[in-house]
């Protein structure tokens, strides 16, 4: 039997990830997972929305998953997001490896239930592929230990179109895919984080199946960046060409177009004109970019 394959979106925040999992989530025998990073604490314990409008833990697909994972877990689930949190906390960042490398008990058992959790969705899904748009470079390490083929997708974007992302506020609003309130982040907080997080996406993916590609790339040529990453039928490249239309499914997390039923992709990238920045922020933003 072949090795299963894990796609894995990594880089920073704001950058086109949540759709990107969509589109490689059509391909026929793919499951889009979402940021399953999350689906301990946010979609299992918080009970927050899948994409299909449910709850996680009354979702059809999601609540089989759960069911059969809670039987071969070895952690409770307050300890195993305890850990997950460990891993890949902002301020573990640049320690994964060497956590992993020491493993203690509790990590082999983290490991251990990454897998089985894994296993459960490629066969309760009946996939041989996942895509997980978690995009926190620190799982990177994680999936190495683990028996599949890992393909590591590192999406980057214009630090200016980030930030002007990350500047937005939102009400808290569970249905539309906005979990709690959102609050324009610190300028310098998202240079830091866009900076670290894209030099240990490629740091950690030494040895591993590795392809970067642009927001701006993928969006303007759909067809040609996602052949490139993934085999798909004549059917899902009739989508392609149209640009749509494609389905959400059950994603856990992510950005707040999950909860659309049906996503068809604008033909250039969202030019944002740095709309939400003040002159400094415009300024600094012009500058990394010309180097993008």
């Amino acid at each position: 039997m072949s090795i299963k394959t894990i796609i894995y979106i990594a880089g920073e925040g704001h950058s086109g990830s949540t759709l990107l999992d969509i589109i490689l989530g059509s391909r026929e025998k793919s499951f889009s997972a979402g940021e399953l990073v999350f689906l301990a604490e946010k979609g299992i314990i918080n009970g927050e929305y899948c994409a299909c409008g449910t709850v996680v833990p009354d979702c059809p697909v999601w609540s089989e998953i759960i069911e059969e994972w809670n039987e071969t877990r070895i952690l409770d689930l307050d300890s195993y997001s305890r850990i997950q949190k460990k891993l890949l906390s902002k301020k573990k960042l640049f320690q994964a490896n060497k956590i992993l490398k020491k493993q203690p008990e509790e990590i082999k058992n983290f490991l251990r239930d990454t897998e089985n959790l894994y296993d459960t969705i490629f066969k309760v899904t009946n996939s041989d592929c996942i895509i997980d748009s978690s995009k926190g470079p620190a799982m990177i390490p994680v999936l190495r230990k683990l028996g599949y083929n890992v393909k590591v997708i590192h999406l980057t974007r214009r630090f200016g179109d980030v930030l002007n992302s990350y500047k937005v506020h939102l009400k808290k609003d569970p249905e539309k895919g906005v979990e709690h309130e959102i609050k324009p982040l610190n300028t310098f907080y998202v240079l830091f984080s866009w900076f670290s997080k894209n030099l240990l996406t490629r740091f950690y993916s030494r040895g591993l199946e590795y392809r970067r590609l642009r927001y701006e790339d993928y969006i303007s040529d759909l067809k040609g960046s996602i052949q490139e990453i993934i085999n798909v039928d004549a059917a899902v490249i009739e989508k392609l060409k149209n640009r749509g239309p494609f389905h959400p499914g059950h994603m856990v997390a992510g950005s707040r177009i999950r909860m659309k039923k049906e996503i068809t992709v604008a033909r250039k990238p969202v030019d944002t004109s740095y709309k939400r920045l003040n002159s400094f922020d415009r300024l600094l933003a012009r500058s990394i970019d010309a180097f993008y």
